[in-house]
């Protein structure tokens, strides 16, 4: 993830470094979940 999504994270939670890492974490699990979702379509398609 590139700087720009941390600060915006970071200026929506008014700095509190808990619930920023809380957010990250989700936000990784997605991400994970997501691939994990898009992996056989994409294989479908080709």
């Amino acid at each position: 993830m590139n700087k720009g999504w941390k600060s915006k994270i970071a200026k929506a939670t008014g700095g509190n470094r808990e619930l920023d890492r809380k957010i990250m974490r989700l936000k990784a699990s997605w991400d994970e979940v997501e691939g994990l979702i898009n992996k056989p379509a994409k294989k479908k398609r080709k």
